[in-house]
């Protein structure tokens, strides 16, 4: 044997036996073999199977029956139990209708079809043809145009998103676990928070705004029991914007306080409106009214009624109440009284900026009848250490009290520029030391530079012109007790009516006690009893 015969040898060895199978391994296309007579048989053989099976959709796979007259290419995968034709094949098999009969494929695992009466994709598994998932159920996240994330299961991002009815009403559900978890909506800025509107932490509804995300305000509430609404900041445009802020008002709030300027003042709200906290509304010890209001226990501090009252000042008026003292078990024999306490009842005062008006607000100190209002003889301005007076003749000599050694200067102005004459905002006590006016030379040495606070709000230095109207501070009680001041009833048990009055502006400077104070608008009544009114 030649060399290069043996070497030919060698290297056939090598390589691998030839495959004689005439079908492919996956689709079992036939093979056109060497030597083949009619090639084009066993070419559109292969033809017509990758028509048939690549891009599988079958018309059904439930339909047992053949159909009488199938299309050309009809394909079915066929379910247990099938007839006619299709009678004895297994199920899940492929029934394809080409030439006027039927061949059949068994599908192998990982095939998958378009069911077209099904509208489904479905996988050959090995033993049957499951859902691929595709329909969308259950799908663990989405994320259209954005990516979802394991607390937004569903994301979208997009100019608008739109939800529509399916030929008649479309309902959006937001289901919650329990009454205190949150079903609402929450619109962003930023990411950031800024309106929240749902059922948060109770079955209530409830809409909620912020600024900033962190701090959340209430605007509307309705219960879920009754469906009462609330508007916990108040509202605006149920009227007209010049009849103010305040809550709007019911014809039953009209009716409580339709026979004086106390607002449900005879308990005919059926609550304790508008009377503190300590107060408890009783409707079955009444002076022939529908309610009283009732206070047990000691002196708790001065407790007032929660809406204002408005006056004018220029008119008189007459207070009057009703007061009933309960008897008090123990023994009382050594209180001058016995168990009978006393009783206070009054008004607070207010300006027109709704700051509450202090005596030493309007007060002055008076020197042995003498009135200390004068006017300044020379300007005086923020930093100075010496006042100098037109006349110092009322002015303190050796009275020590903080409130007798102050300045209050007249020419403030409200919030609205409005200036008063006898009543000012701009005082301050402890401002020179007993002996220190000079009524000879009309001078107050001051004990510290003329603070700026008390600056002219006219003058962009705050200086005082001379001419300005000044006087030494005081101070007194800022009450004005016009109902009863220490009243003592004769009886327990027993219902009395009491009377007072109070009117005109005081301008006196002293602090008359039935008088109303200047800039007077809007008193408020208080009292401190241990009474039922």
């Amino acid at each position: 044997m030649s060399n290069a015969w043996r070497e030919f040898s060698r290297l056939a060895r090598k390589l691998p036996m030839p495959d004689f199978s005439d079908r492919s391994t996956h689709l079992e296309l036939p093979f056109i073999q060497p030597s083949q007579a009619q090639k084009h048989v066993t070419h559109n053989e292969g033809v017509r199977r990758l028509d048939a099976l690549v891009q599988l959709s079958v018309l059904s796979m439930s339909e047992p029956n053949p159909p009488g007259a199938p299309d050309p290419g009809a394909r079915y995968i066929l379910p247990a139990g099938a007839l006619g034709a299709w009678a004895g094949q297994p199920e899940t098999t492929l029934a394809i209708y080409e030439g006027g009969t039927w061949s059949f494929t068994l599908p192998r695992p990982g095939w998958t079809a378009w069911v077209e009466d099904e509208s489904l994709h479905r996988v050959f598994d090995g033993s049957g043809w499951a859902e691929t998932g595709n329909d969308y159920q259950n799908l663990p996240y989405l994320g259209v145009q954005t990516t979802a994330d394991a607390t937004n299961r569903l994301a979208v991002s997009s100019e608008a998103t739109l939800l529509t009815h399916a030929g008649a009403g479309h309902q959006l559900k937001l289901n919650k676990a329990a009454q205190d978890e949150t079903a609402s909506l929450l619109f962003q800025t930023g990411w950031s928070g800024r309106a929240e509107m749902g059922t948060a932490g109770s079955d209530d509804f409830e809409i909620k705004v912020s600024a900033d995300g962190q701090s959340f305000h209430s605007a509307l509430m309705a219960e879920a029991t009754t469906g009462r609404v609330h508007f916990p900041q108040g509202a605006t445009g149920v009227s007209p914007a010049e009849f103010g802020v305040g809550p709007v008002t019911t014809t039953d709030y009209a009716a409580a306080r339709g026979l004086d300027l106390v607002a449900n003042g005879t308990g005919l709200l059926g609550n304790r409106y508008n009377f503190p906290a300590g107060f408890a509304y009783d409707p079955q010890i009444a002076p022939n009214l529908p309610a009283s209001f009732s206070h047990a226990g000691r002196y708790p501090g001065v407790m007032q009624m929660q809406e204002q009252l408005p006056i004018d000042p220029n008119r008189v008026y007459r207070l009057s109440s009703y007061i009933r003292q309960e008897s008090i078990p123990g023994d009382w024999s050594d209180f001058t009284n016995g168990e009978r306490h006393r009783h206070y009842m009054g008004l607070i005062c207010f300006d027109r900026d709704g700051e509450t008006i202090q005596s030493y607000h309007h007060m002055r100190y008076h020197h042995a009848g003498i009135d200390s209002l004068t006017t300044l003889a020379a300007p005086l301005a923020p930093g100075d250490t010496v006042v100098h007076l037109t006349d110092a003749s009322g002015w303190n000599e050796n009275a020590t009290a903080t409130y007798y050694r102050g300045l209050i200067l007249f020419g403030y102005r409200n919030a609205h520029g409005f200036a008063y004459d006898r009543y000012s905002r701009l005082v301050e006590f402890d401002l020179f030391d007993a002996g220190q006016v000079d009524k000879a030379t009309g001078t107050v040495t001051l004990n510290k530079p003329f603070p700026a606070a008390l600056g002219n709000p006219d003058d962009p230095a705050g200086v005082w012109p001379s001419g300005t109207e000044i006087a030494n501070s005081s101070s007194g009680s800022s009450f004005k007790y016009a109902f009863y001041s220490a009243l003592v009833t004769a009886e327990t048990d027993r219902w009395y009516r009491t009377t007072g009055y109070i009117g005109g502006i005081d301008r006196s400077g002293q602090n008359v006690g039935l008088n109303f104070p200047p800039e007077q608008r809007l008193p408020r009544c208080f009292g401190s009893p241990i009474t039922r009114t």
